[in-house]
């Protein structure tokens, strides 16, 4: 297989909201399970305070859950229009971005055997996060981002960044979008773009938005609901995230 088709897979894969995951049933219709099996961590251990990754890896983007809105995606294309519960989102999401005041905190947990880690940052004000961003970070050519907005605890907005490491000849990123409602999606959209690695950001700004379906919403979901719990999270991370030690 050549480098650059085990890397498209890679990055598929690491998209596909956890490394090894199954994935889970769309709420609204069926989906294929994903390659591989239900991964079981070694016995956790204590998460501790976040360190720089080996590897450098993009910045995550900051993009608006609706992309023609942010001045930095004009050129995308509107997600929705005509839903109050879509509308809703977005301001939540430009209040939550807008506030200075969020202090933040970091955390780590490092996979068996150097199989890969996991970061989390949490945004708060009086004990309440308002967002988490959560990396993950896999041993071989892909990494994922996610991006969580919360409405008193309740996940409201992702954002997922999928890439790979390195810098090949071309480079394939891949974004997911998901608009949650009272702990249901409601809509999740999905754009992706390929080009040199010094260019291809530009390319997925201005790359439409496509409605898809949404099999992965609930499973970004539990990561959220993970995510958001800060140390006490940590150890559900590992389990969810770290591959299956083999037998």
């Amino acid at each position: 297989m050549s480098r650059l088709a085990m890397i498209f897979a890679g990055v598929l894969l690491a998209a596909g909201c956890g490394r090894g995951a199954t994935a889970p049933a769309s709420s609204s219709s069926s989906a294929a399970a994903a390659t591989g099996g239900e991964h079981r961590a070694s016995p956790p251990a204590a998460a501790a305070p976040a360190a720089a990754p080996a590897t450098a890896q993009p910045t995550p983007s900051t993009a608006a859950p609706d992309a023609a809105a942010d001045a930095e995606h004009q050129g995308a294309a509107p997600e929705a229009s005509g839903d109050p519960r879509i509308d809703e989102i977005r301001k939540k999401y430009a209040e939550i971005q807008a506030d200075k005041g969020l202090q933040t905190s970091d955390l780590r947990m490092d996979c068996p055997s150097s199989e890969g880690s996991a970061e989390v940052r949490l945004h708060q004000k009086n004990g309440a996060v308002s967002k988490a961003v959560l990396k993950d970070i896999a041993a071989g050519d892909a990494g994922s981002t996610y991006q969580f907005y919360y409405d008193r605890g309740r996940l409201i907005f992702a954002l997922n960044d999928a890439f790979p490491f390195g810098e090949p000849p071309k480079t394939l990123l891949v974004q997911r979008r998901y608009y949650y409602h009272q702990g249901s999606p409601i809509l999740c959209t999905r754009k992706s773009a390929e080009g040199p690695s010094d260019k291809v950001g530009s390319l997925l700004d201005q790359a439409p938005n496509e409605p898809v379906d949404c099999s992965f919403a609930p499973k970004v979901e539990r990561l959220a609901s993970m995510a958001v719990k800060g140390a006490a999270g940590m150890d559900e991370l590992k389990k969810q995230l770290c591959p299956r030690p083999p037998r």
